[in-house]
């Protein structure tokens, strides 16, 4: 198995070999999470509309729609809360967080990109006893960069699957994501104290993307 550092401003496309800047990723890749987003808000409103209106007419079972009328109001307040989340600005400031809620923030958002329903994701978590450290935003638009590519890639690979591991390793955080057959060689990459690395191994089996945080506590 081949393995290529990638600095944290150049992120892979999901094609082999290929890489663009942070911000030309984060442009491409939130642009369709809008649409996404925009697509969801659309369908939560006509709901509710409809909704509102059979309660208008005194529908059959007026309690019933009343309840389905708060659940969908609920489903608009998450889905504005997402938008929130992804226009949010990187604080720049480091924090304390618990890899299992990064991923699954960065997931909620990527959910809303069009391909994700078409390929098949597991989630494997493991050691989380001490918390990692990173600017939250960054963090997040890190790995939801990474599910770009990792999604990308798994649309190529005849098994169209993904695994999503993630937890402690010695003194650092590592999330991992596995596209196909792909096992990871358990080598990471190289960083400066307290920074973010990315890495990325290929093989026949698939590919292997791999994002190093800081840990904090004994050891760190």
């Amino acid at each position: 198995m081949t393995h290529a550092d990638v600095d944290t401003d150049t992120f892979p496309t999901g094609e082999r070999g290929a890489t663009r800047s942070f911000a030309d990723a984060w442009a491409a890749v939130s642009e369709t999470l809008v649409r996404g987003l925009a697509h969801a808000l659309s369908n939560r409103i006509a709901t509710i509309g409809t909704i509102a209106e059979l309660l208008r007419v005194d529908g059959d079972d007026p309690v019933a729609m009343s309840e389905m009328l708060g659940v969908e109001t609920r489903r608009l307040e998450d889905l504005l809360e997402q938008m929130r989340a992804l226009s949010a600005q990187q604080s720049g400031r480091q924090e304390a967080m618990r890899l299992t809620d990064a991923v699954a923030g960065a997931m909620a958002l990527h959910s809303y990109h069009p391909e994700r329903r078409s390929i098949a994701i597991t989630v494997e978590p493991g050691d989380e006893s001490r918390p990692v450290l990173g600017d939250a935003i960054r963090l997040q638009r890190e790995l939801i960069l990474l599910l770009d590519a990792a999604t990308n890639a798994a649309l190529a690979h005849a098994s169209r699957a993904l695994r999503v591991r993630f937890g402690l390793h010695g003194t650092v955080g590592v999330v991992r994501l596995l596209v196909g057959d792909a096992a990871p060689t358990g080598a990471l990459p190289q960083c400066a104290s307290g920074a973010i690395a990315l890495g990325v191994e290929e093989s026949v089996a698939g590919v292997a993307y791999l994002l190093v945080i800081p840990a904090l506590g004994p050891g760190a």
